[in-house]
């Protein structure tokens, strides 16, 4: 189950949480009496979703859908969380989400996810549900779409409609593991958000109604409270199912009416709560959150009180033109934090309306610590100079572009959705009162209004956002500051007074590496026909295979493979781990990698790089129409990449903040450390320290990456929409036309040794800054290599069969995690090594509890304690996964990828069914009597720093 309460870490997930959720600009009355949005309004419906509305109330939306074949997905959502909760509920609209796996009238507790994975479903990923403050939902992913499994979700979602039992020694069961879910979600970043929500919305009930709730509730609130929740807010008026998927749509409605119709609520359920208000007369105002873990977060925010608007095709437009302009000034934003010397580190602009009672406009900014200041008059003076001077043609016409190429693309691709995505659509933009309409017509309407788009329009639209009320300046730091309202408001004052001068206009671009000399040519091709694959080398060397599908409509995956990655020589500690965040940040030589985004406006491409166990690796998609430039600025990257230095400062600027953040979580603390520790402190794996960081610069990354750009074979896998001639004519005058490339590489033999550590009696103890009841119990078997792909598949069916075991034990009978974490990793690149990990987040004092329980649970494995149910609801769920990546672009790419380096790959496609069905009980008892023994085992607690 998961909260939508904004508990991510990483720097991008911290500027989507504040500055979510466009909404059209105020115009016109709205009308109130209608069933879906689109009955009022002159957008037009995506005509493949039928619509419509039982006598109960309850609403509905089903459409078929193929991508993937003989899958659908079912959510089943209600328009009320959180807020609904008075003082003595706060959790329990996240509680009662729990509550509805733990005993129905008809489904005894302890039967609905058991039935759910017989039907191939695996919880977690396909099985799940979510609590925000106005949204409650439950959600399927059937993996076989047949009339049984349908009509057995159907009656699941109804059965939590309204039939939820909660027995009372079932609630306290459960408590335990949603107490377990706030210690996992108290980070710094869940504290500061809502520090910022009530700062904001102060005399309102949101700063109040987060969806974790308070500990006190979920101690000891009773069964009657639960209830009083329940029947008010889970009523047929609130309520809308969704069906998508690869069905029959009639078919499907006449079960939702069999299903639902029958489904009465309360006579007079409780009403919207009363939110609050918002004041358009605020004055300027400061506030500030500290906490020793957090990053430097600043946000300037306009709010004013909500104005309701009809979504239309004219309020669409001028929402549009302020997304433009929060795009131009985001750019701009982007284009000083390239340059790896400004205060600021990352920082975007946004608007949209929050809750329905108040509208916003925002910029959230994070900078050094110790240059706040600074960072806040650089937002001051960028924010003022898009107010004063607007935005430029140039700047303009990139965002149209990108905005432009998106639309087409999302209508070329528009056939080939996937399933859950589509559900997910309809579902939210009921929520939103937005109209669900169909890519095509987006992009009609965008290219029949471009003319209108003008500089002067775009900049009208932000102002709009913005004139009219004060300010509202926040700061979170881990630096203590005195009297910091104060100092905020005189920074932000004092910066006002600066001038700003009009931004330049860069004018026209273009990209300069469209020449490589003449194109290669083909020296071998040969077909794979019973894996549809083509496998082509050209006269340099390059080694190129190729899948053509129609899964993604006007979709092409791309990944290069050179080198040998983490296993090449290095002078200096930690150069690998840094080159793969600087490589690309550096640009190339003729482009700095910001000059890049205004050079390549309106390209579907890209150039993800990272430095893998056994090779450097570009992991990109484009678009049949871009895969040429795709790969001319891959080509790029290997024959000029820029190696400048702001690419090196903006790691050092960011790395400092990653490392503080990570070391308030015990999950942190893991990312950080223990993928060193289990392999016994290589140097390659885990978080550089400081020391390491100061001891690489460019010269030495220069250095670890050039010998594999000039020379190393080079080995391209290409999946996709594109035929194999266009293919040919993209890399022909591309990677084709290199100079020759190396025959073989070194293996570097010497390279390959990682070693397991040895078992502990007692475990190692890491520490964690942040709240004092959160630590994790973590238990290491080492295993093996890959070497045997159906040896690696039984270990990976045990791993399953674990996770149920896991799963029942240590979440619903004890209650002493919320997730228990599982997994099985065997190299293909270090010989002999490999291991079965299981981990949970726990209290401090249930650490020794948690390894007796995973103890227990790993003796009775090995002693062949699995029953032959728990043996199919492990594997179906397996096999119907591979059923369904048949289908699937990413699956083929990590199936194909440097299947040159390693020919066994195309062997082992062909193996991966047959290899699971093929595993009996007996062969995974057997692997558990050889592998899972408490005194092979190396275990790490983590546990708060001021533990004694």
């Amino acid at each position: 189950m998961a909260l939508k309460i904004g508990t991510g870490t990483g720097l991008s997930v911290i500027l989507a949480l504040a500055l979510a959720a466009c909404q059209p600009a105020p115009e016109a009355v709205v009308p109130t009496d209608y069933a879906f949005v689109h009955e009022v309004t002159d957008l037009p419906a995506d005509p493949d979703i039928i619509y419509g509305q039982l006598e109960n109330g309850l609403r509905y939306a089903v459409r078929t859908n193929e991508t993937p074949p003989n899958v659908a997905s079912v959510r089943m959502v209600f328009n009320m969380g959180s807020l609904g909760e008075a003082d003595d509920q706060r959790g329990l609209a996240h509680f009662i989400e729990h509550m509805a796996f733990n005993g129905t009238t008809d489904v005894p507790e302890g039967e609905m996810v058991p039935l759910l994975e017989r039907f191939g479903l695996q919880f977690g990923p396909d099985t799940n549900a979510f609590t925000g403050y106005e949204t409650v939902g439950y959600q399927l992913d059937l993996p076989d779409a047949g009339d049984e499994a349908v009509e057995t979700a159907l009656f699941l979602m109804r059965q939590t409609a309204s039939e939820i039992l909660f027995d009372p020694e079932a609630i306290d069961r459960e408590r335990g593991v949603v107490l377990s879910e706030e210690r996992v979600r108290n980070t710094p970043i869940r504290r500061w958000n809502n520090a910022l929500w009530r700062f904001r919305l102060p005399d309102t009930l949101i700063p109040d109604r987060d969806a974790i709730g308070t500990t006190d509730v979920l101690e000891n609130a009773q069964r009657e409270r639960f209830v009083d929740y329940y029947e008010n807010f889970y009523t047929p008026e609130r309520g809308m199912v969704v069906v998508v998927g690869d069905v029959d749509p009639q078919a499907v409605i006449a079960r939702i009416e069999a299903s639902f119709a029958d489904w009465e609520g309360l006579e007079a359920p409780r009403e919207d709560p009363d939110l609050g208000t918002v004041s358009a007369d605020r004055p300027i105002s400061a506030g500030y959150f500290h906490d020793p873990e957090i990053y430097t977060i600043f946000t300037v925010d306009a709010v004013r009180p909500f104005t309701p608007v009809l979504d239309s095709a004219a309020a669409r437009f001028d929402n549009n033109l302020a997304n433009i302009g929060d795009a131009i000034l985001s750019r701009r934003f982007a284009t000083l934090t390239s340059s790896g010397t400004s205060p600021l580190i990352q920082a975007a602009a946004n608007h949209g309306s929050d809750f329905g009672i108040a509208d916003r406009a925002s910029v959230l900014a994070i900078a050094r610590p110790d240059r706040w200041e600074e960072g806040v008059a650089a937002v001051e003076q960028e924010l003022r100079r898009a107010l004063e001077h607007g935005f430029t043609r140039a700047e303009l016409d990139e965002q149209i572009a990108n905005l432009h190429t998106a639309l087409r693309d999302g209508a070329e691709q528009a056939g080939t959705r996937p399933t859950s995505g589509l559900a997910d659509q309809i579902w939210s933009n009921w929520r939103s009162d937005q109209v669900l309409t169909t890519p095509q017509s987006m992009l009609e309407r965008f290219e029949a209004t471009l003319a209108d788009v003008t500089p002067e329009a775009v900049s009208a639209a932000f102002q709009a956002r913005w004139d009219g009320v004060e300010p509202l300046l926040f700061l979170a730091t881990s630096v203590e500051l005195e009297d910091p309202q104060t100092g905020l408001i005189e920074a932000w004052q004092a910066s006002a007074l600066e001038p700003v001068e009009a931004p330049e206009d860069h004018g026209d671009l273009s990209f300069a590496y469209t020449d490589f000399g003449p194109a290669g040519a083909i020296a071998s091709r040969e077909t794979i026909d019973d894996l549809g694959v083509v496998r082509l080398r050209f006269e340099n060397g390059v080694a190129v295979t190729f899948k053509q599908t129609d899964f993604e409509d006007g979709t092409v995956r791309v990944r290069l493979d050179f080198g040998r990655g983490e296993l090449e020589p290095r002078a200096v500690p930690a150069v690998d781990i840094i080159a793969g965040s600087v490589f690309t940040a550096s640009g190339l030589g003729e482009h700095s990698a910001d000059e890049l985004g205004r050079v390549l406006a309106g390209r579907n491409i890209g150039y993800s790089f990272s430095v893998g166990d056994d090779s450097f690796t570009f992991n990109t998609g484009t678009t049949p129409g871009d895969l040429r430039i795709q790969m001319d600025l891959l080509t790029a990257f290997l024959t000029d990449p820029g190696w400048r230095q702001e690419g090196m400062d903006q790691f050092r600027a960011v790395i400092p903040e990653i490392r503080r953040n990570s070391y308030s979580t015990p999950g942190g603390v893991m990312s950080a450390e223990v993928a060193r520790l289990i392999r016994s402190g290589d140097e390659r794996y885990g978080l550089p320290d400081p020391e390491q960081v100061a001891g690489v610069d460019m010269a030495a990354i220069r250095d670890f990456l050039t010998p594999a750009l000039e020379s190393a074979p080079i080995e391209v896998t290409i999946v996709g929409d594109v035929s194999e001639e266009a293919l040919i004519e993209a890399l022909a005058p591309t990677l084709g036309a290199l100079p020759d490339r190396a025959d073989t590489w070194p293996d570097y033999a010497e390279a390959r040794t990682v070693v397991f550590p040895e078992p502990v009696a007692e475990p190692v103890v890491l520490l964690h800054n942040g709240p004092a009841n959160q630590a994790r119990a973590n238990v290491y078997w080492p295993t093996f290599d890959d070497s045997d792909p159906a040896r690696t598949r039984a270990m990976a069916l045990l791993n399953a069969v674990f996770d149920l075991k896991l799963t029942e034990r240590l979440r619903e009978r004890e209650g002493l995690t919320y997730s228990a974490s599982n997994a099985v990793s065997e190299s293909d690149v270090y010989p002999d090594y490999g291991y079965l990990y299981v981990g949970a987040d726990v209290r401090l004092e249930t650490v020794d509890q948690t390894y007796a329980a995973i103890n227990e649970l790993a003796a009775d494995l090995a002693a062949g304690s699995i029953s032959d149910d728990e043996f199919l609801r492990a594997r179906t769920p397996l096999l119907e996964r591979i059923e369904n990546a048949q289908e699937n672009n990413g699956a083929w790419m990590a199936w194909l990828s440097q299947s040159w380096a390693h020919p066994d790959r195309l062997d082992r496609i062909r193996s991966l069914r047959s290899d699971y069905e093929s595993v009996t009980r007996d062969d995974l008892v057997a692997l558990a009597a050889s592998y899972v023994a408490p005194d092979r085992s190396w275990r790490v607690t983590i546990v708060p720093r001021d533990t004694e």
